[in-house]
Parts: C-alpha cells; structure tokens; sequence
C-alpha cells in the first residue's frame, strides 16, 4: 500500500517551494522507507530551487539527511525497521568497473536512474526524484545502499551533514588533495564543505591552513576549527594574500564555492607540483581560464563529485571522528527549522546567514 507523507514540493524554478501531500509506493526488493528527522540546506539544492542546474519539475529537493528506518523491502541488505541511518545521495551497484576500483561515485548502473521515475507521486501524477533521496519530506524511500548504520553517540543534525557537506569537504582532503603533514593547504570558501577540509586539512597534519571567505563568522568559525590563516577576499587579493601569507605558494588548494574565478584562484597559489581540487558545483556553461605560464612545473587541477568518497569505508570513518570530538560537526549547524519554514532555510542559505541551515522534524 502505497505511503503518503508531507513535503516541500518543487513545482517553479525560483517560486517558493509548497507543502504538499505526495504518495510514496511500497519498497521495493532492496529499498527502504526512512522517517526524516534532520535535513541540511545544501547550497546544491538552492542552485536547483533557483533554476540555476535545470531539473524535471515537480520534484521534492533535499539530499542531506538522517532518519529512522520505517520499512524495508526484500533482500537481504543488513537494515532493520528502527534503525538510525545516515542517507546519502551516492547510489552504487558495487559490482560495475568504476565501483570495483573505489571510484563509487562514478557507478555506471543506470538501474538507480530508472528506480527514482517511480518512486513518488503527486496528484497521482509520476514525479522525478531528487539525487535519490528527496529528503525535504517527512518520509524518504531510498536504495538500501544510501544507508549507513549511525553510531548511536551521533546526532541526526551531525549525520545529516556526513550524508553530504562535511563528508565532501572531509574525502577531497583525505582522497584527492593527501596533503603531506606538515604542508600548506589553502581552502577557498568555508560553507559547510570548506569547513570540512579545514577540519580534514588539520586531523592529515597540514602546517599552515589557509581559510578564504568574506564572511566574518565563517572566518571565525575556521580558525576555531583549525585554520592557521584566515583572508577576507573583499578586502584583499586572494591570490596576492595567499602567497604572502605562506611565502611563496601552497602544495594544496582546494576550492569549495563553485565560481570559475575562485577555481582559476586555488590554481594559481600553488607552489610547482601542487595540485588543486575544485569541489563547487560550476554554473552551466562556464569555463575556468587558467595562466598559462603556470602549467609547467607540474601544477595541476581537477574536479571530483563528492570528494570522491567511498560511501561504506569512509564516512562510518568519519562519523567515528566525530563521536570522539576529532571532528566537530554540530558547530556548524547555525538554524533549525520545522519543514513549513523551508523557504526561510533556504533563504538563510542564500544569503550565507550562518553556517548550515537544518530542518529539523
């Protein structure tokens, strides 16, 4: 029998979003129903509330989220009715090329495609579901491989963030950067994810850690969580500040805004042979223009979704840092709201107001 539930659905790119009532078939072999009780406003599902990354609409966004296991479908897949789970918006088959090689961000089974038409209803009218996920509703109906166990000293704000925000900044740190202890590492923007290489940038060892944003209170909140050097960029050339403040360029940059201009920025403060890596979601058409005369001597740049996580041996990593304190995760959560006050959390989002902003069920 099919499920209903609240949600804020999506039916205008840049029109506030509606509390509506959708249905939610049965789990599937392999699917499971999850009650939400935590939801994070990534700055991905404003770019699709705003029409900035094009999308089938209706849709219900979210896919930052914690919960509480409802039912299961058929299949042995290890998750029982009860369950605190960790959902993530990595689907993977785990037996395709790309996720044999640990690169399970790039799974190529198209199945978890086809599975995400079917799955929810409006008006009794088929609508597309979000990365998988959909969590601004009070009930997710996910692929069993979404879910990790949470430990049971984790809170649903802090895993609701290792499900994206910190988990992203956190791998491209730990699987894409590596910095080596004891180096420079520059980190431009400290939204959620950047806050999360700041955090990984410190617990891999980094000597100088520079933090980027034009926010004050982020600045702020960087240096509380081990930024050595912080750079205000409406005040002073990032590139310029950058390489004055480590004396002379960085072995790492990693950029977390999602501009070609900071991207072009993290490659150009790089000492020879530094690498960066670009994590914000670039704007549809848009190129990076990058100084020929620094592409010799090795520097180099490239993207990654997700920082490249391995979703079921790295974030059960992560989130044991967290229960110990090695990682901060609840700093970062500024506002709670209930799901009829989403527009005003994505507001807060917009406007960089505080770091995350949560939905809280």
């Amino acid at each position: 029998m099919p499920f209903t539930t609240r949600a804020a659905v999506l039916e205008t790119a840049g029109q506030p979003l509606r509390i509506r009532d959708i249905t939610l078939t049965d789990p599937g072999p392999g699917e499971v129903l999850v009650r939400t009780v935590s939801t994070g406003i990534c700055g991905t599902d404003v770019h699709f509330a705003d029409g900035m990354l094009p999308y089938p609409l209706p849709t219900v966004l979210g896919h930052e989220a914690a919960g509480t296991v409802e039912a299961v479908g058929d299949g042995d897949h290890g998750i029982t009715v009860g369950t605190r789970v960790i959902v993530c918006d990595q689907t993977f088959c785990g037996h395709c090329p790309s996720c044999l090689s640990g690169q399970m961000v790039y799974c190529a089974d198209r199945g978890a495609k086809q599975r995400q038409r079917r799955r929810l209803a409006l008006d009794d009218q088929p609508m597309r579901q979000y990365l998988g996920v959909s969590s601004f509703a009070e009930l997710m109906l996910v692929d069993a491989h979404n879910l990790l166990p949470m430990p049971d000293a984790l809170s649903f704000d802090a895993a609701a963030l290792l499900s994206c925000c910190l988990t992203t900044g956190l791998a491209a740190v730990f699987n894409v950067a590596r910095p080596a202890p004891g180096s420079r590492i520059a980190i431009i923007g400290c939204g959620g994810v950047g806050l999360g290489a700041v955090q990984a940038a410190r617990i891999a060892g980094a000597a100088q850690i520079i933090a980027i944003d034009p926010q004050q209170h982020r600045r702020d909140l960087a240096t509380r969580l081990g930024a050595t050097d912080t750079i205000d960029p409406d005040q002073d050339d990032t590139i310029t500040a950058v390489i004055e403040a480590s004396g002379g360029g960085v072995d790492r940059a990693v950029e977390a805004v999602g501009l070609p201009t900071t991207a072009a920025q993290a490659f150009s403060v790089l000492l020879p042979g530094g690498h960066a890596t670009v994590l914000g979601m670039m704007p549809p058409g848009t190129d990076i223009a990058l100084p020929g005369r620094l592409l010799r001597q090795g520097r180099s740049i490239g993207g990654t979704i997700m920082g490249s996580v391995r979703t079921p041996a790295d974030i059960p990593r992560y989130a044991d840092l967290a229960v110990r304190g090695t990682l901060r995760t609840d700093d970062l959560v500024t506002s709670r709201r209930p799901l009829p006050e989403v527009n005003a959390a994505l507001a807060d989002a917009r406007s960089h107001h505080g770091v995350r902003a949560v939905l809280a069920f």
